[in-house]
């Protein structure tokens, strides 16, 4: 890994440290701060919150139901987020379909826009980390956009929504209008869901059997 500017600012959640990435990434000319962060393992510059999740972990968050919430809390807190995922989520020791795993990577990068970058281990999630710190160094070319703006909690919401099956932008609205929240909608039995307006038993039927 070449040091880049010591500029670079990495502020690295303490759950991290025992993964050896933290020293990775002083030895490649990082300023690394250790603290507790609300959402993501990693802050840099100020700009971009990544969360890093080996194959199994990604796997356990998917069975847990705790992969979701953490994208919330990502795409929350007002920063550009990215996933690393590191290793081969579709070979771990769980038992789970290959097309739930697929499933929840697309939900990840469509549904909640949250970029996947793929590392081979914990060396190549350090080099992909700081090569990001140094694309956005003021002054360096980065893809950014000064007007940009978080988008509203309801949006991320709605656009979740829109990944269940035949459910379009309008459906989603409905849904989101009916239960309150995207928690309420995945909980949900066939026959509350058939309750919305204009969503019938086989859609209803194809989204229960999606959330569970």
């Amino acid at each position: 890994m070449n040091p880049v500017e010591k500029s670079a600012l990495i502020i690295v959640d303490n759950r991290e440290e025992k993964s050896g990435i933290p020293m990775l990434l002083k030895q490649g000319g990082m300023d690394v701060r250790i603290q507790s962060l609300k959402a993501g393992d990693y802050i840099i510059n100020g700009e971009i919150v990544a969360e890093r999740k080996s194959a199994v972990d990604f796997v356990q968050s998917l069975i847990s139901g705790r992969l979701f919430n953490q994208c919330a809390r990502l795409v929350q807190i007002g920063l550009r987020p990215i996933l690393l995922l590191e290793g081969d989520p579709y070979r771990t020791a769980h038992v789970i379909d290959s097309r739930a795993v697929k499933g929840a990577i697309l939900s990840v990068t469509t549904a909640w826009q949250i970029p996947v970058v793929y590392t081979d281990d914990t060396q190549d999630s350090a080099s992909t980390l700081i090569m990001l710190a140094g694309q956005s160094i003021p002054g360096n070319r980065f893809l950014r956009s000064h007007n940009y703006k978080p988008k509203k909690q309801k949006n991320h919401r709605l656009r979740f929504l829109q990944g269940l099956p035949n459910t379009g932008a309008i459906m989603a609205g409905r849904l989101y209008d009916h239960f309150g929240s995207v928690e309420a909608v995945i909980r949900a039995e066939t026959n509350a869901l058939m309750e919305v307006d204009g969503l019938g038993k086989k859609t209803a039927e194809k989204i229960r059997a999606f959330v569970s």
